[in-house]
């Protein structure tokens, strides 16, 4: 069994280091590290609030450090894990619930699912077809065994998921 993680940006997909970019951060943005933030209308950092499985809303990618709390806007710049270029780690889940890892799940698209409890974003390989399927898992986490409870898993985003991209 692994441990549950939060989500890490392991590598772009060239295999250089994780794409970053500095915004300021919205006023009172409480968010972690590895948690899904978008640009608000003010082209500010803020916690991403809406599902993210339900395809409503477009983000910016992770947040690559903790939301500082602070009640005037602008006061920090926020460091972020774009969402287009990098290749994320996270575990896989069951809409909350443990699962396991299997080859079959390389290739496929899954949405996000938010645990705003423990602050993780993990892959809902429970969840398939659907309006807000945005990550293409590329391959099994190399640190956990095939078919490992709450496994990990290496996966990209697609672009209509984001607010910036590359295409």
């Amino acid at each position: 069994m692994a441990n549950k993680v939060p989500l890490v940006a392991s590598q772009t997909l060239h295999g250089g280091p994780p794409i970053t970019r500095s915004y300021p951060e919205a006023a009172s943005q409480t968010f972690k590290k590895g948690e899904a933030v978008y640009l608000d209308a003010n082209g500010r950092v803020a916690e991403y609030t809406a599902t993210v499985d339900d395809g409503t809303q477009r983000f910016l990618g992770f947040a690559a450090e903790d939301g500082h709390n602070d009640t005037t806007a602008e006061t920090h710049e926020c460091i972020v894990y774009l969402g287009f270029g990098n290749v994320f780690e996270a575990n896989v889940t069951a809409n909350g619930s443990d699962q396991v890892t299997a080859i079959t799940q390389v290739g496929t698209l899954y949405p996000l699912y938010q645990d705003t409890t423990g602050s993780r974003i993990a892959i809902d390989i429970s969840d398939t077809g659907g309006q807000g399927d945005w990550a293409r898992i590329l391959e099994l986490s190399p640190r956990d065994a095939v078919a490992d409870t709450n496994g990990r898993v290496l996966f990209t985003l697609v672009p209509a998921a984001l607010q910036v991209s590359g295409t």
